[in-house]
């Protein structure tokens, strides 16, 4: 673990802006107006700010469902998993998330700031803690760091809501049925965007009965379906099968 003292701007250009390629355009991380500027300028920018850095091995937890947030989290290296537990014990995979990316940033700021999940390392990572005050001073400074912040904010949010509605659904032909349903182009084609076995985690069932409702549906004529890619071929009788 280390403490250092560095320029805020390049150390999200070096962390982040430098992996702009493999990150969504709208994950600012989070000031749209330090991305725009050349390392030159950013070298010459004085806004520095203490931050602490962590290293965890293979299977380790970095944090706990209700663990207190005191720090904004953000995964430099590896890639987690994010799981909720019930209160009867049952699991609930939520997402797998990969460097560079924020980890529970949506929730630094709520009145009871709790991690809402378990995240377990992957594999080695290493996540940069930095302060609850000095992001509330960044924002005051820098109008793009906060437009930023409370974009990423918004959008997590909208993730979590879909991942609700998702889990709201009764059954895993209605499961399926709702996921494909939003994942569906104008043209009627989908993509399921991960395995089988990743899916079925995603959804809290069993891998083989989500490989025979996928199997049913393409015998029903409601899509046709091959290597993770199909199409709806019956709208209704898709329809017909939500929750």
């Amino acid at each position: 673990m280390s403490v250092t003292n560095v320029t805020l701007c390049d150390f999200f250009i070096t962390i982040f802006v430098l992996k702009i390629s493999i990150m969504n355009s709208d994950l600012l991380f989070f000031c749209t107006i330090c991305r725009e500027k050349s390392p030159e300028e950013i070298a010459g920018l004085n806004c520095a700010i203490e931050h602490t850095v962590k290293t965890y091995k293979r299977g380790e937890h970095i944090a706990f469902q209700g663990d207190k947030i005191a720090h904004l989290h953000m995964l430099a290296k590896g890639r987690v998993k994010t799981e909720m537990v019930s209160d009867s014990g049952l699991t609930l995979s939520v997402e797998e998330i990969k460097a560079p990316y924020p980890l529970a940033a949506a929730f630094l700021f709520a009145d009871d700031n709790r991690f809402p999940v378990d995240v377990t390392a992957l594999e080695e990572c290493e996540v940069i803690l930095i302060g609850k005050r000095a992001v509330e001073q960044q924002m005051a400074k820098c109008p793009g760091f906060l437009r930023g912040f409370m974009a990423f904010s918004a959008n997590r949010v909208q993730f979590l809501s879909e991942r609700l509605k998702v889990f709201s659904q009764k059954g895993i032909r209605a499961k399926l049925a709702y996921y494909i349903l939003k994942r569906t182009t104008r043209d009627g084609r989908f993509e399921l965007g991960q395995s089988i076995a990743s899916l079925a985690e995603y959804f809290g069932v069993e891998r083989p009965s989500l490989s025979r409702c996928l199997s049913d549906m393409a015998a029903q004529g409601a899509i046709e379906y091959e290597g993770g890619k199909g199409k709806i071929l019956d709208y209704n009788t898709m329809k017909e099968m939500l929750g």
